[in-house]
């Protein structure tokens, strides 16, 4: 299924890719926005919206951070996970008030922390301390992250859900402070948020 879903891709990113060249850039923006919300189209959307990006310089800042993201929702919605957190990241310098990318990536990484947490629990099980510190080591660095991207989306748009993420990667890091110093940051963090990303 993947395998066909990739030769999809390629042989409607080459006839997208001919076609996009002789296009103006105004309509092929225009055929991208239309295209991105079509749900049976994600493909040609995936291919359109790498057009666009690849004729940056003839796009406004705003279209530029618009179709990284959408690209980035593309590529998860599509279950291609490792191709759309690029995509999420670059977002996120672009448009740093917009929260809903760091959402994705707090949900990616988190389940990254959670294994690893259940390997830590067998490496202590086997009574194997230097698997345990080595684990413990990389997780600290991912949980880190992860909640670093979980807050600034909570602060914009708080939820039970995500909270309790937030609240277990700190108790499994043993950051007591960080559980007592939580409300001060966040709203801090809630300041500059944007909720609807900007087409143009």
């Amino acid at each position: 299924m993947k395998k066909i879903f990739l030769i999809t891709l390629f042989l409607l990113f080459g006839i997208t890719s001919l076609f996009a060249q002789n296009q103006s850039i105004k309509d092929l923006y225009w055929d991208y926005t239309m295209i991105r919300m079509t749900q049976t189209e994600k493909p040609k959307a995936i291919a359109v919206t790498l057009e666009l990006l690849k004729r940056s310089s003839e796009l406004n800042t705003k279209q530029i951070a618009n179709a990284t993201y959408h690209l980035g929702k593309l590529y998860e919605e599509t279950n291609q996970m490792n191709l759309a957190v690029p995509y999420y990241e670059k977002s996120i310098q672009l448009t740093p008030g917009y929260y809903v990318p760091y959402l994705a990536l707090g949900n990616e990484y988190f389940k990254t922390c959670k294994k690893l947490v259940s390997k830590m629990n067998q490496a202590a099980e086997a009574k194997d301390t230097a698997l345990h510190a080595k684990l413990s080591a990389e997780y600290k660095i991912i949980a880190n992250k992860t909640v670093t991207y979980l807050e600034k989306s909570y602060a914009c748009d708080p939820d039970d859900i995500t909270k309790g993420m937030i609240t277990y990667l700190y108790q499994i890091l043993k950051n007591a402070e960080a559980v007592k110093t939580f409300d001060s940051r966040i709203k801090k963090l809630a300041e500059g948020c944007i909720t609807l990303l900007d087409d143009e």
